[in-house]
């Protein structure tokens, strides 16, 4: 022990070597733990953003088991993220109702924080349908995060073995030799060039080589940095003229404008959208993005103002009647100068039309064309507002159930029931007028929505006539002719209606009076005066 002393403190290169081993040790140590801890958090981070991205996955697929009301679906989905093994506990709940759950029931996940993510309908953004709540297994989590851990202590504890044993070797090899030599040599060299110096012979592994190393190191950089800003010049010449390339020809509009809504620049694909002329020279004509809008000047001058004076992103859909048919543009803007502003813009048409379809199927009967239930409580709904701001304004209601018809249906087989239904839908759309509203509720009942007509004496002129139609023989080959007839009940909806619902079981009152009193013939709800 006392010889040992005595060498480290007479060779520097013993005493470098020991105090290194004993740093990169006490660092080791420190690195070490806290790399396990940042390894730990980040696993866990990892496995919690996995749940994030299950979850983005089937959003979609939620949506629309949701907005249809599809159990089986539902279940699916729940089945398909119990599948990974850090789900434990899936619940799909829409209002107060379970659509479809998944996992153990017991107490296994008890403790564990949900993760819970509302569905949207994928018609009406702010209308939410349902969520879905996912509980992670804890359990499977620590053990990912604690393999993770043992393999970052593994690799960390190697590396720091192999930095150790490299600090040592070059601690030991580069200590305390003399730099005279290489200080007159520096006054030659001329670093630009590339020139670099030479370690004198014997001198390789003492701290001339060190210094002889940091300089060529130096050297090195200066080279480098000299033919690195060379490339990046060429390369941002070549990236300035594909990006160039990309906005000639993408199909997005890309778009500049001044702080005052003034057109500075705009792609090919924005001048198309905007059937702006491609030979323009934006940069001599004067002109204004609100000019290309049409009717949309007033809220693309308002989205102007608000990006100018707060700053934050706008993202408007312009509407354009620019040719015979509609188009749909989604324009977003960001200011990213203080007076230059920059957006791009998309054709959604295709998009619109396919909601504006969507929303039509929703609230159709396939077999009719007339409005269905959805459609007949959305039309109530709008009449009862308006009745709400307008008291004087007033609908006469008529629900009608066919006489005979399952007679005929069950006679003639479904087919020829169907083109019963159909005839019937037919009568009723000619006899009112294009502003009234027909419907069929299912089966053979039918209500229509008679728009500002509430006096009996019109009512009863145009139920009479249904009558009589509606009673003719119907023929629809040579050997099959069906009969039937209808009972009707007529209710108002006005400012004394309390709701659609209450307006609906007036009708549906007045009509089974009308089937009581015969059949065929119709009756009016007592509130009608």
């Amino acid at each position: 022990m006392i010889r040992l002393a005595r060498l480290l403190r007479r060779r520097l290169a013993l005493r470098s070597a020991a105090l290194t081993l004993l740093a990169v040790a006490l660092l080791g140590i420190a690195s070490l733990t806290g790399a396990i801890l940042v390894s730990e958090s980040r696993e866990r981070g990892r496995q919690y953003e996995r749940l994030e991205e299950l979850l983005n996955t089937v959003e979609r697929t939620v949506q629309i088991a949701c907005f249809l009301d599809d159990k089986v679906l539902a279940a699916e989905v729940a089945n398909g993220l119990l599948s990974n093994r850090i789900v434990g506990h899936v619940s799909v709940i829409q209002g107060s109702d379970v659509l479809a759950q998944g996992g153990p029931t017991d107490d296994r996940h008890a403790g564990n924080r949900p993760l819970e993510r509302a569905i949207m309908s994928p018609f009406v953004a702010a209308e939410q349908v349902c969520s879905i709540e996912l509980t992670p297994d804890e359990q499977e989590i620590s053990r990912s995060v604690m393999r993770a851990s043992l393999f970052t202590g593994i690799v960390l504890t190697l590396q720091l073995i192999a930095i150790g044993i490299v600090v040592v070797l070059v601690v030991l090899r580069l200590i305390i030799l003399p730099i005279t030599r290489v200080s007159l040599r520096l006054e030659s060299l001329a670093p630009e060039s590339g020139e670099k110096l030479n370690t004198p012979p014997g001198n390789r592994d003492d701290e001339l080589g060190r210094l002889v190393g940091s300089v060529n190191g130096m050297i090195d950089h200066l080279v480098t940095s000299i033919h690195d800003e060379r490339t990046l010049r060429l390369q941002r010449e070549v990236d300035e003229r594909r990006f160039r390339s990309i906005v000639e020809n993408v199909e997005t509009g890309i778009f500049e404008l001044s702080s005052e809504g003034r057109m500075l620049s705009a792609n090919p694909a924005f001048r198309r959208l905007f059937n702006l002329d491609q030979a323009l020279d934006l940069d001599v004509q004067d002109l204004r993005f609100a000019e290309f809008v049409g009717e949309e000047k007033e809220r693309v001058n308002t989205m102007l103002v608000q990006l100018v004076n707060y700053g934050r992103p706008c993202n408007i859909e312009l509407k354009l009647e620019t040719g015979e048919y509609p188009r749909w543009v989604s324009v977003l803007l960001n200011r990213f100068e203080d007076d230059r502003l920059q957006g791009v813009a998309n054709d959604v048409t295709e998009r619109q039309m396919a909601a504006h379809a969507a929303e039509h199927m929703a609230i159709t009967d396939l077999l009719t064309g007339l409005g269905n239930r959805r459609g007949l409580m959305k039309r109530l709904d709008q009449s009862m507002r308006i009745v709400q701001s307008d008291p004087g304004y007033s609908c006469g209601l008529v629900m009608l159930d066919l006489d005979k018809f399952k007679q005929a249906n069950d006679t003639y087989g479904h087919a020829i029931g169907d083109r019963v239904l159909q005839h019937v839908a037919k009568l009723l759309t000619d006899l009112v007028r294009q502003a009234d509203y027909v419907s069929r509720l299912g089966g053979d009942e039918f209500v229509v929505l008679l728009e500002g007509t509430t006096r009996r004496e019109a009512i009863a002129r145009i139920l009479d006539r249904f009558l009589q139609r509606v009673n003719e023989p119907i023929r629809f080959d040579p050997d099959i002719e069906v009969s039937i007839s209808a009972s009707l009940g007529v209710a108002i909806l006005d400012v004394n209606a309390q709701s659609a619902e209450e307006v609906l079981q007036r009708a549906d009152s007045a009509m089974y009076e009308a089937k009581h009193a015969g059949r065929n013939c119709y009756r009016f709800h007592p509130s009608l005066g």
